[in-house]
């Protein structure tokens, strides 16, 4: 019931100011012909001009017939913003991991093929402390930007991590695929504009294959492994689960000592892969 409830408010409310004052003229229109009708026939009422009835209908009405619309406009509002912040990432624009997820699953089984991608910002912790947490929130939302930018429509982009991101890419070609992830994996720039700081950053990338016959979270257990071989061989290069290929992105970070000297065991690795399937 609440289901249908609101799915008539959604038809009735106007959606633009033409649209407001079509339905509030129609909305009208039906009070002044209703209220002539029963006067006409209900009260036997012959000697009123319709017109005149017409015209008390709608000065009587109308009022309340704008207060709903405006009423129901505002509300139809307020619910769509909810539902947007409930599926977006609301710092870097894309979607959040559980609305990806969800998302990825449903067009795994139509997709004739195509490529999952994760992509993560090298260094990023250098960035907050170099520059500050506000700083990293701009390299975030630079690469939301990039990210929703360059891909088409029916791609799935989503925020999964701190400084990862997801992208499904369904049918295309391995070539198109790779080149497309080739795009994407650019060095980022961006900007803090009132402390006259400019940044940028570099993406390492690990992407697999659409195989049907794999699940949703294979799919993201190797395309995470793919990410990790990337950033353990140097960073800002794209690798693909079980292919030898190799693809430079940009200028290569160099790789500090404190990350040389970070060593992450199988154990770890299988907790990180736990949790990127399950949040």
């Amino acid at each position: 019931m609440e289901r249908l409830i609101r799915k008539s408010l959604g038809m009735l409310a106007p959606r633009s100011h033409l649209d407001l004052a079509v339905k509030f003229a129609l909305f009208c229109l039906l009070i002044a012909l209703w209220h002539a009708t029963l006067r006409r026939i209900g009260y036997n009422d012959r000697d009123t001009p319709v017109s005149e009835m017409l015209l008390e209908a709608t000065l009587a009405g109308g009022p309340f017939v704008l207060l709903f619309l405006f009423g129901s406009w505002h509300q139809v509002l307020a619910i769509r913003s909810l539902t947007h912040r409930a599926y977006q990432d609301p710092l870097s624009g894309v979607l959040n991991r559980q609305t990806f997820v969800n998302r990825f699953g449903r067009a795994l089984p139509r997709a004739r093929c195509g490529v999952l991608l994760l992509l993560d910002a090298d260094h990023f912790k250098r960035i907050n402390d170099q520059y500050g947490h506000s700083m990293g929130d701009r390299c975030i939302q630079a690469i939301g930007h990039r990210l929703n930018w360059h891909l088409r429509e029916g791609a799935l982009v989503g925020r999964i991590g701190g400084e990862e991101f997801a992208v499904f890419i369904p049918n295309v070609t391995e070539e198109h695929a790779k080149a497309v992830a080739t795009r994407l994996g650019l060095p980022v720039s961006f900007t803090d504009h009132q402390n006259q700081i400019h940044a940028s950053v570099s993406l390492s990338m690990g992407g697999t294959f659409i195989d049907q016959s794999r699940t949703i979270e294979q799919h993201l257990v190797d395309a995470d492994e793919a990410l990790y071989a990337s950033k353990s061989n140097g960073r800002s290069q794209l690798r693909f689960h079980n292919r030898e290929d190799v693809i430079l992105l940009g200028s290569r970070a160099v790789a500090s000592d404190d990350d040389m000297k970070t060593v992450r065991t199988p154990d770890a690795r299988s907790r990180s892969k736990m949790q990127l399937i399950s949040g």
